[in-house]
């Protein structure tokens, strides 16, 4: 491969992996904005409700976003009796959305993380 081409792909997945990681960081916003939406606004009544520490839930809706949570916090979430619908419904899109690789991870990232989501 010619190295004008080279580096036009390497640019070009450069670019996937930034846009993938916007959409990651606007669910994610979402879920924040359906929080805040159901009422709870602050940090201490957002993790009451997701059934995380105070850190965990600042860090998952107000932090760079990039990383994403694991798969053990959106575990915790789900277990969560209090989550309002609405909020379910954007934490299980994020789960269908990462889980087809829409946030730029790689095959074995997606399969991994989706092998968390399986009945044992």
């Amino acid at each position: 491969m010619r190295p004008e081409a080279e580096a036009a792909e390497r640019a070009a997945v450069r670019q996937f992996r930034i846009e993938a990681k916007a959409r990651q960081a606007a669910k994610l916003a979402e879920i924040r904005e359906a929080l805040v939406a159901a009422g709870y606004d602050t940090t201490a009544k957002q993790a009451a409700v997701l059934g995380v520490g105070r850190s965990t839930a600042w860090w998952l809706l107000n932090h760079d976003r990039k990383a994403g949570p694991s798969a053990k916090v959106i575990k915790r979430i789900l277990s969560s009796p209090h989550v309002p619908p609405a909020v379910r419904r954007k934490v299980e899109e994020y789960v269908n959305q990462k889980i087809s690789g829409l946030y730029g991870h790689s095959e074995q990232q997606t399969q991994w993380f989706s092998h968390q989501f399986q009945p044992s």
